[in-house]
């Protein structure tokens, strides 16, 4: 199991889309919710703003043995609204390999009728948007 950390900007978000930013993964939640109360308390764009954070417990799919990893795959497809919001949104579960990601990628693409794919390799504890953002 690992735990993924997103960020929400409440008040971009509006209807059935959430101004989300993906900080990264991580071993432990006790990890993801310091890392979300740091960034809320002091990181530029995050600070600022209405934001709030969600942490979800994603499954290592094919890992009977409870490997840790050092990194996990994932897949995800979406669509886009009049906006270039991406809404509709499909995760899969996480994988420890990329030739694992690529089996699943497949299968949801015949599953499910999106217009973007991406298929993302994250290191646990790594952070993204270690810079916030500003608003234009």
């Amino acid at each position: 199991m690992v735990y993924q950390l997103i960020l929400t900007d409440r008040e971009l978000s509006y209807d059935n889309y959430s101004e989300d930013f993906l900080i990264g993964f991580f071993l432990t939640q006790a990890q993801a919710e310091d890392t979300a109360q740091y960034y809320l308390e002091n990181v530029q764009g995050f600070c600022e703003y209405d934001c709030t954070y969600r942490i979800v417990k994603k499954e290592i799919a094919g890992n009977p043995d409870h490997v840790v990893p050092e990194s996990v795959w994932f897949v995800q497809g979406w669509n886009t609204n009049e906006y270039l919001d991406e809404i509709d949104i499909v995760e899969s579960p996480c994988f420890l390999t990329e030739e694992r990601a690529q089996e699943e990628f497949r299968l949801m693409q015949r599953a499910n009728e999106r217009a973007e794919w991406a298929i993302s390799c994250y290191r646990i504890g790594d952070l993204h948007w270690t810079d916030g953002f500003v608003r234009v």
